[in-house]
């Protein structure tokens, strides 16, 4: 493994997350092929499964995938990983990240 870490993208996209019949409302920080930070004052413990759903300009439908929490910043929010995201939604992610600008080392405030 050489520690590169994946291509992170500073976006703001809504995004609602479910967990436990309860759905939540954020905004992505930063996100990537693998995951996204969502800023939200809604914790969930780490290792939880959610079900997010947010949508991007290059795909028609919202994108509904299962994610796993993995860190979390008190009441700056948390860092998912995707489980799942389906062929046309990476081709769309894809295209999207080509609209954005990547996140620079270093900045952002948060880790990835």
């Amino acid at each position: 493994m050489t520690g590169k870490r994946a291509a992170r993208f500073d976006c703001a996209i809504a995004v609602d997350f479910t967990h436990e019949g309860r759905t939540h409302h954020g905004m992505t920080r930063n996100m990537g092929q693998g995951g996204m930070f969502i800023a939200t004052d809604v914790m969930m413990p780490l290792g939880s499964i959610i079900l997010l759903r947010f949508q991007v300009p290059t795909l028609r439908d919202a994108i509904e995938v299962r994610a796993e929490v993995r860190w979390s910043l008190e009441g700056q929010g948390m860092g998912v990983q995707f489980d799942g995201l389906r062929a046309r939604e990476v081709w769309a992610l894809n295209r999207f990240f080509k609209m954005v600008t990547p996140e620079r080392e270093g900045e952002g405030g948060v880790p990835h």
